[in-house]
C-alpha cells in the first residue's frame, strides 16, 4: 500500500507539459503507476527510459511497456490496434500538423508491427521501437515530458 501511495504521489507530482488533454495525462499517469506496481519496476528507471527515448533494458521495464500498451487501450487480441493509437493522437497534440505527423507514424508502424504477442513483457517492445524510429524519421517531436519532484 505504501508503494502504491508513493508511486501515485510521485506521478501526480510529474508535470506533463505538452498540449495533451488533462484526460490523456491522467490516463498515462494511471497506466504507468499501475503497470510499475504490477511488475515491480522502479518508477525512476521507467521515467528515465521514457525521457531518453530508449527501449527498456530489463524485464520489469519491458513488462511495464507491454502493460502500458494494454492499459492505454492500444491492444486488441494480443496485438497493437493502430487505429486505437491514432484515435488518441488528437489528445496528445493540439496542432493539426503534429496530429497528422503522429497519424503518419502510426500508419507506418501498422505496416511493420502486425504480430500477435501473448507475453506482455514482449508486447511493448516492437511498437515502441517502431514509434521511436518513425518519429525520428519525420521529426515528430515526442510530447514534451518535464518531470518536477
Amino acid at each position: 500500500m505504501n508503494t502504491l501511495l508513493f508511486l501515485t504521489t510521485l506521478l501526480s507530482a510529474v508535470c506533463l507539459s505538452w498540449a495533451a488533454s488533462d484526460e490523456y495525462k491522467m490516463k498515462v499517469i494511471t497506466a504507468v503507476t499501475s503497470c510499475a506496481k504490477d511488475h515491480g519496476a522502479n518508477i525512476m528507471d521507467v521515467i528515465e527510459v521514457v525521457k531518453a527515448d530508449k527501449l527498456p533494458t530489463n524485464k520489469a521495464q519491458k513488462c511495464v511497456a507491454g502493460c502500458f500498451f494494454n492499459k492505454m487501450g492500444y491492444v486488441t487480441d494480443h496485438k497493437v490496434d493502430w487505429a486505437k493509437v491514432k484515435a488518441l493522437n488528437p489528445k496528445k497534440y493540439e496542432s493539426k500538423d503534429l496530429i497528422a505527423k503522429a497519424d503518419k507514424v502510426a500508419d507506418a508502424c501498422a505496416k511493420v508491427v502486425t504480430q500477435k504477442i501473448t507475453d506482455v513483457c514482449e508486447l511493448g517492445i516492437p511498437p515502441m521501437k517502431c514509434l521511436i524510429e518513425e518519429s525520428k524519421k519525420i521529426q515528430l517531436p515526442k510530447p514534451d515530458i518535464k518531470f518536477k519532484f
